[in-house]
């Protein structure tokens, strides 16, 4: 894969190919506007930035990420011609997988994918919970408004933009729907108007102002009242020193910070409502993946999981009543840790990793 170039201007010599852009984008950057220095080179300032050559040094940190990826891919195939990474049941926090040796949990969507194939007459299944944490989420806070809109069949981001634009479902454009999910994700962990903003733009390619964030914050506790009802507990819990642990649906405890100060505390608020919630998730999908084992017939095996996602191969003449079994076994797991909601996997038989 061929690495982009960033041509300087305003008549200076030569290009830029260093793989270190830390000191050469801001050079970049104060050359072409001659103005000064950025106070460093993150995602977050580049983004918030709004210099014109900005995305080019994004887009270059983007495609060397992909050929370092694709070259640690390369080295790590063995003479069978697979790929056989480890992955840690608890390998973070919440609980859920990691990966490494080569790590195949960050690998996104994109022409990569394309080279995870099956062998030859077989298939991957891959199924998906859909919105798995927001149900999760509706769940723990009690927020019957969220539970409803799933009861009913509706896309919650769908939900979500019409009450923040003050819109008709029907009148919910693709666009729309992805401000919803940002502000969904967003405000779920209790992120604060200026990180709304920022995870926005940088997560979802969408841009609010701080005042249209702020009015969305305040549209949304509105309307999903027992989700600002399970913040404000979550706060008293920081506040209380005997409170040194929270635990996932099956148990699993965290061990929370202690000390005092707002970096403490913020850490211990964002502990408490995550690891519920990404925990839960991981016992469904821990639960899900013995269930479906104790299933799967000779020749079929689970190759891959990625946060809230399955990887199946199968022989092509199977991998029908495979997607089915993968789908049936993970709704009843997650549906057995909380029975209150109802629960939708997304399955698909592909013939790469990238066709989902």
């Amino acid at each position: 894969m061929a690495l982009p170039t960033l041509n300087l201007t305003s008549g200076s010599k030569g290009e830029i190919r260093s793989n270190s852009l830390s000191k050469y984008g801001r050079l970049l950057l104060d050359k072409a506007s001659s103005a000064s220095l950025l106070p460093n080179t993150s995602v977050q300032t580049l983004t918030e930035s709004g210099h014109h050559l900005a995305d080019g040094i994004l887009n270059y940190r983007s495609a060397k990420k992909r050929m370092e990826q694709a070259e640690t891919l390369l080295k790590a195939i063995e003479e069978d011609g697979r790929i056989h990474a480890r992955f840690e049941p608890t390998g973070t926090c919440t609980g859920r997988f990691s990966s490494k040796k080569p790590n195949l949990q960050n690998i996104g969507c994109g022409k990569l994918r394309t080279c995870f194939i099956p062998d030859d007459g077989h298939r991957l299944v891959v199924a998906d919970y859909s919105q798995v944490e927001l149900r999760i989420a509706a769940v723990i806070a009690g927020d019957r408004k969220m539970i409803e809109a799933y009861d009913q069949g509706i896309d919650l981001h769908r939900q979500t933009a019409s009450i923040i634009l003050g819109k008709p479902m029907e009148g919910v454009s693709k666009d729309n729907r992805q401000l919803g999910k940002a502000v969904n994700f967003g405000l779920m962990y209790g992120q604060k108007k200026g990180g709304l903003v920022r995870s926005s733009k940088a997560k979802y390619g969408v841009t609010i102002t701080l005042k249209e964030a702020e009015s969305f914050m305040q549209k949304i506790f509105d309307e999903y009242q027992q989700l600002r009802v399970w913040h404000r507990k979550s706060w008293q819990l920081v506040a209380e020193t005997l409170t040194q642990e929270i635990r996932t649906v099956l148990g699993r405890r965290r061990w929370l910070l202690t000390g005092s100060g707002n970096k403490v505390g913020w850490k211990r608020f964002t502990d408490i409502v995550n690891t519920p919630v990404q925990g839960g998730c991981a016992d469904a999908l821990k639960t899900a993946m013995i269930l479906l084992q104790s299933k799967l017939p000779d020749g079929v095996c689970i190759i891959s999981t990625i946060h809230d996602e399955l990887v199946v191969e199968a022989p092509l003449e199977r991998a029908e009543p495979v997607k089915k079994l993968m789908e049936d076994a993970m709704i009843e797991s997650a549906v057995s840790l909380y029975p209150t909601v109802p629960f939708e996997v997304e399955a698909h038989i592909c013939e790469d990793w990238s066709e989902k």
